[in-house]
């Protein structure tokens, strides 16, 4: 990686947001970085970066047949690096905008979907198998809506779940992991099957010196949950993430029960 490469990263970092927000821009500049290297466009500086180089890198990303959803998502960290740069003008410019790249009118609408009560049950089984620890957080992940990060620390947070659930609380405040470091709400939907999944949580981390991904760092942490995700048949449609598309189904049905149990 050149200076220019090295710059974009530490700017990358400087952005601030969650962990895989960060590691994902900086996936992204040093991308970027690349295909200036390898159209021979020899700059040191974020400073020298100019409007021609950025539509340069998109149409080549658009060639590759890669989706508008996710190169707007490039374009965001791409400005956001720029604007921590002060490069303003360029984040900014009329040229770069998602409608001016023919990245305008993509779909939200993603490819992932909640896995099945049948894949779930056969993920849970696998993981309780190969590491226990594992299983627990992928367990929390399902019944309280959990997205990775969260679920990978939520070691920290079982003491503080367990006495919400023993004081009859409807919701848990989920705090380390969130999107944006921002604390969140998850609604409890099964107070049974989270109070048990907790009590086995507890269990498991007070036998691993308070860990349930038994590594020395997040990062490690999460590449591990990622590579056994993928590992154990949490992969494609079914990602870790639809556990949490599962729970989000499962949150819908639980208001319109209670929204027509009161008509």
């Amino acid at each position: 990686m050149g200076k220019l490469g090295g710059e974009m990263k530490a700017l990358a970092k400087h952005c601030g947001g969650s962990h895989k927000t960060v590691n994902d821009r900086i996936h992204i500049v040093q991308r970027f970085d690349h295909h200036l290297r390898a159209s021979n466009v020899h700059i040191q500086r974020v400073a020298q970066i100019k409007v021609r180089h950025i539509e340069s890198y998109i149409h080549e990303r658009l060639a590759q047949g890669i989706g508008k959803r996710t190169l707007q998502n490039e374009m965001a960290s791409l400005r956001a690096v720029l604007q921590q740069a002060g490069r303003k003008q360029v984040a900014e410019h009329e040229w770069l905008t998602n409608k001016s790249l023919g990245l305008a009118g993509a779909s939200r609408s993603g490819t992932r979907q909640a896995i099945t009560p049948e894949h779930y049950h056969h993920v849970l089984e696998t993981a309780r198998m190969k590491d226990p620890g594992l299983a627990a957080a992928l367990e929390l992940a399902r019944l309280m809506g959990l997205r990775s990060q969260e679920a990978v620390q939520s070691v920290q947070s079982l003491k503080t779940w367990k006495q919400a659930i023993e004081r009859s609380d409807t919701r848990l405040t989920v705090v380390f992991g969130t999107k944006g470091g921002r604390p969140r709400e998850t609604v409890i939907l099964d107070t049974i099957a989270v109070r048990k999944a907790l009590d086995n949580a507890l269990a498991i981390a007070e036998s691993r010196h308070g860990r349930l991904i038994d590594k020395p760092d997040l990062k490690s942490a999460m590449d591990y949950w990622h590579n056994q995700a993928a590992r154990i048949g949490l992969t494609g449609a079914y990602s870790p993430h639809s556990l949490r598309y599962a729970w989000a189904q499962d949150a819908i049905s639980h208001y319109l029960a209670q929204v027509y149990g009161q008509i």
